[in-house]
């Protein structure tokens, strides 16, 4: 998902929204930001939203090959179904720690905060 202006809350700050596509969620949240870093906080965002995908892809399949090759010497498939699991489950929690992690990072970097009405 995209990030993009949405509108003017006053006359120093705007509104960013994600744009809209099916594979939106319901509910995502709008931010506040400085009008004079929107456009840098923006490109720097959708730009790091690329990365962080990648990072987590990675991290899944990786994680998912040791849970698989920590399990293989049991010689069931039981315990290697398990073990790649573990893995994959692993693997998603560190990428998604990472991706929040450095999503916090840039908008602290960018003083933005969640928008509420």
């Amino acid at each position: 998902m995209k990030l993009q202006i949405s509108t003017r809350i006053d006359d120093n700050r705007v509104r960013l929204d994600f744009r809209n596509s099916p594979g939106k969620p319901h509910y995502t949240p709008s931010y506040e930001i400085d009008k004079s870093k929107a456009d840098e906080f923006i490109k720097e965002y959708n730009k790091q939203e690329k990365k962080l995908q990648n990072i987590t892809t990675y991290s899944i399949g990786i994680a998912g090959l040791i849970g698989f090759l920590a399990t293989f010497k049991k010689h069931s498939f039981k315990h290697s179904f398990i073990g790649t699991l573990a893995g994959l489950i692993a693997g998603f929690g560190i990428g998604a720690g990472i991706s929040a992690h450095k999503k916090n990072e840039l908008m602290d970097k960018y003083d933005v905060k969640e928008y509420s009405k």
